[in-house]
């Protein structure tokens, strides 16, 4: 272990001089441990140190572990009594935005310093336990509050730190999405690490460039993976899916969703004569979404819905109206994750009498491996189904801006009036080229296992399960453990792999070029995007 500077009182001119990259400490013991070794990889690529930015200074064992990593490290504590009478008036700045705005739709459209914050504050509300936001009520004010005191604190540090790049988890919610634009503002790098035991990153430059998801493919890697010979990669997205489809992939979605020991529905004719539909009809399935699962952060393009929960309700509105098609509304597989608690979908469609709607709830006895054999269309913002189905030839129509929109094998409306028309002529759909086929399996290929591949070295191996539960105790004791028999060599290597990418200008997008040796040649073009990323 290493002594521990605190930086949090004022300081001196030589240390403004030097540079820093600041990196989120989280309350998550595993993301603290990956910002920690990852910060210490940053300081070694850009030849700084590292500032981390922490809740409070009190906890000096988790300091410890953090300062450990690096022999210069620095702490900042937003709980700082420099803070405090911050906390008094930006009650009255949150107080006068607060009654500026009349409607759910006007926090939407809600900028500060030129930057747009409306999605951050919308969604921050929802994740208070909502599917939707009714009113401009106390918790509106709330986030508010809380918003102003993140801006507060993230400029107060870029006047008094030279602050290189920061390194984050999360892009999206208060703190990661507060911080990211104010610093892409003052034109610092943004690094969004995201994974534990494997590791995405994107580098973000400038303001336009968040909303690009992060395992997402850039368009240059889409257009050379399209160009490659169809032996090369179509093969193993073939493989893939078909993992994942018996579930033997390691995921909370693809666990609950293609359980085995749900009924698995190989013929529309068995599925309809269960359930009541009409064979002949065409078949919709409409997957739902969390819905206060962040719908307005995650992407640039702006949602034509005031959220997924109104989506759905259109959606459902719409389907009351077109007898022609059976619709089948299935609930996210792991809502019961993001419990909300101003909509009960079970009363929803209790009160739906049509014949040719349903709703299979997130405990149904119902393999989602069934879809392929049984969907017509898949109507979706962003879900995976959309594009996992894509693969077998079945047409998506997307209500929003998806990880994979933009690369011409779905549908995707101009507004929610030209949504409403595709929804009441779904009849008409055809299935997919093989063109579109072979791009959905491209895109589905690169952001499933290609970028849940990288493993990162210096992070135990974590599912989900011991994600959710696992104590700060318990990953240091894990910590210790796994690298005291980590290979030093292959440590080493990681550093430089990843420090060469880090000082890259030409690369925002990391690939592991050992396990994708067929990336290699694809072109240095960070900065390309695809078309409404």
């Amino acid at each position: 272990m290493t002594g521990v500077q605190t930086c949090a009182l004022p300081i001196s001119g030589d240390q403004q001089a030097r540079p820093y990259v600041l990196v989120e400490a989280s309350e998550n013991p595993i993301i603290n441990l990956c910002n920690a070794s990852f910060g210490a990889i940053v300081c070694h690529a850009h030849r700084v140190q590292p500032l981390y930015l922490v809740d409070g200074l009190r906890d000096r064992s988790i300091r410890r572990v953090l300062a450990s990593y690096h022999p210069d490290a620095c702490f900042v504590s937003t709980t700082n009594p420099r803070y405090l009478l911050a906390r008094f008036w930006t009650f009255f700045l949150a107080l006068r935005a607060w009654l500026g705005l009349r409607t759910p739709r006007d926090i939407l459209e809600f900028r500060v310093d030129g930057i747009k914050f409306g999605d951050i504050i919308y969604d921050n509300t929802l994740v208070r336990g909502y599917a939707t936001v009714r009113q401009v009520d106390r918790d509106v004010f709330s986030v508010l509050r809380n918003f102003y005191l993140h801006r507060h604190i993230i400029n107060d540090l870029i006047k008094r730190y030279r602050l290189d790049c920061f390194v984050v988890a999360h892009t999206i919610g208060m703190f990661g999405g507060t911080f990211s634009r104010y610093l892409l503002k003052h034109g610092i790098e943004v690094i969004n690490r995201v994974g534990s035991h494997d590791i995405h990153i994107q580098k973000y430059r400038s303001l336009a460039d968040l909303g690009f998801y992060p395992a997402k493919p850039e368009r240059h890697h889409f257009e050379h993976m399209m160009a490659l010979p169809d032996a090369v990669v179509l093969p193993m997205a073939n493989a893939y899916l078909d993992e994942r489809h018996n579930q033997r992939v390691s995921h909370i979605a693809v666990e609950l969703a293609f359980n085995r020991n749900k009924r698995f529905f190989e013929r529309r004719q068995d599925f309809c004569q269960v359930t009541g539909l009409d064979p002949v009809k065409k078949t919709a399935f409409v997957m739902l979404h969390a819905f206060n699962d962040h719908p307005h952060s995650h992407f640039a393009r702006p949602l034509a819905f005031q959220d997924y929960f109104d989506w759905f309700e259109r959606t459902l509105r719409v389907a009351e109206t077109v007898d022609s098609v059976n619709w089948v509304f299935k609930e996210h597989p792991a809502a019961s994750l993001y419990p909300v608690k101003d909509v009960d979908l079970h009363a929803i469609f209790a009160k739906v009498s049509k014949p040719n709607i349903l709703f299979l709830n997130a405990e149904a006895d119902f393999n989602a491996f069934s879809i392929r054999f049984l969907a017509d269309v898949i109507v979706t913002c962003l879900g995976t189904a959309g594009m996992e189905y894509a693969c077998v030839g079945i047409p998506c129509l997307l209500g929003g801006e998806s990880p994979y929109s933009g690369f011409g094998f779905t549908i995707e409306p101009e507004n929610a009036e030209e949504y409403d028309d595709y929804l009441r002529h779904l009849g008409r759909l055809d299935r997919l080229t093989a063109e579109q086929i072979k791009a959905a399996k491209i895109v589905m290929y690169f952001e499933l296992p290609m970028m849940h591949s990288a493993r990162y070295l210096f992070c135990p191996e974590y599912d989900y399960r011991q994600i959710v539960q696992i104590t700060q105790a318990k990953v240091l004791a894990d910590a210790a453990e796994w690298m005291n028999g980590a290979d030093p060599d292959a440590l080493s290597r990681q550093v430089e792999v990843l420090s060469g990418f880090l000082t890259d200008p030409g690369r925002s997008q990391f690939i592991d070029f050992d396990r994708h040796p067929f990336m290699r040649e694809s072109p240095r073009a960070g900065v390309a995007r695809v078309a409404g990323a």
